[in-house]
């Protein structure tokens, strides 16, 4: 099931094992949250977490807590965060599976893909992927309604763009909203552009649309803002070479949006930006680009110069395209 998901089945029925996978931290975390909710009570005395690692080294320390009858709570509840069994260990989980224990609940919580335990007969997988746009929208108008605070459409959209639709900051930037809004009781995008701060991507997403309209002082200003905001010259290169190389694969790939992202592994709605990005540029003109920040960052890397000028001979080129 999609995370979505998981709040109405777990008003139905809580399952005695669950796999929780994805790539976004605020699902996964956020997941945990709502089934230990759903039927964990006095924590302290009932719930056991375990490393990935040491369920490998002794995996009938599981069981063993998994056996263990709840005290003052409905259930017993045992977290393995990132386990990837091997095939003597799928074997036993499949066994506890077929014959749980009515009054545990095991969470299996990976951030990689765990095929051998999502095939498992009885292991309820939710998927713990980053969010789409609606799925982050409909999360961040939930979050206004709990305190009274209704988002703007606008200011929906500029959170997840700054935040580059990271749950985990748009998490925390959506409390300040909350907070610095709770006298007007509204988040507008004017809130947003004054509260929240803005991801290295999506400065650069910014700079390159001005690049692409070849208005080079308002692409320079951004830049130099994202330095000033993160002093990483680096990051602020890797971030760009990165963007440049996928507008060049989304503009000459014939992929559909939906096969192009898993090559990419990026989401739907990003390829949907990037070719729209993409459009402004030739792929000639992208090509040029990839090309001459590969250069620079092979001469960083082989000693040939030094990481400052190799980021700003980048920069320029990047600039001038």
């Amino acid at each position: 099931m999609k995370f979505k998901e998981l709040k109405k089945s777990l008003a139905e029925k809580v399952s005695p094992v669950y796999l929780l996978t994805g790539d976004d931290a605020f699902f996964l975390d956020y997941s945990v949250k709502l089934i230990c909710g759903a039927c964990l009570s006095e924590p302290d005395l009932n719930l056991s977490v375990f490393e990935g690692a040491e369920a490998k080294a002794d995996i009938g320390a599981v069981f063993s807590a998994l056996g263990s009858f709840p005290f003052m709570s409905d259930k017993r509840v045992v977290i393995i965060k990132e386990y990837y069994p091997l095939a003597a260990d799928v074997k036993k989980l499949k066994q506890y599976a077929e014959e749980p224990n009515a009054s545990s609940v095991l969470i299996i919580k990976n951030s990689g893909k765990s095929d051998q335990i999502s095939s498992i007969s009885g292991v309820v997988t939710v998927d713990c992927s980053k969010g789409d746009e609606t799925l982050i929208a409909s999360w961040i108008y939930g979050e206004g309604k709990k305190y009274g605070v209704v988002f703007m459409p606008e200011a929906v959209r500029k959170i997840a763009e700054f935040c580059r639709y990271d749950m985990t900051r748009i998490n925390g930037e959506v409390g300040k909203l909350i907070s610095y809004c709770a006298e007007e009781k509204v988040v507008t995008e004017e809130a947003v552009e004054e509260v929240c701060s803005k991801d290295t991507d999506y400065e650069v997403y910014k700079a390159v649309d001005f690049i692409a309209d070849k208005r080079r002082d308002k692409a320079y200003e951004a830049i130099r803002e994202t330095l000033g905001n993160t002093g990483d010259s680096q990051r602020l290169f890797v971030s760009l070479y990165y963007h440049f190389r996928t507008l060049l694969y989304v503009s000459v790939s014939k992929e559909d949006d939906a096969a192009l992202a898993k090559s990419l592994g990026i989401r739907d709605f990003v390829v949907r930006k990037s070719r729209a990005q993409a459009k402004k540029f030739t792929p000639k003109r992208l090509m040029k680009i990839v090309d001459a920040l590969s250069r620079y960052d092979e001469a960083f890397k082989q000693g040939r110069t030094d990481q400052t000028s190799a980021v700003w001979n980048g920069i320029l080129t990047v600039l001038v395209s």
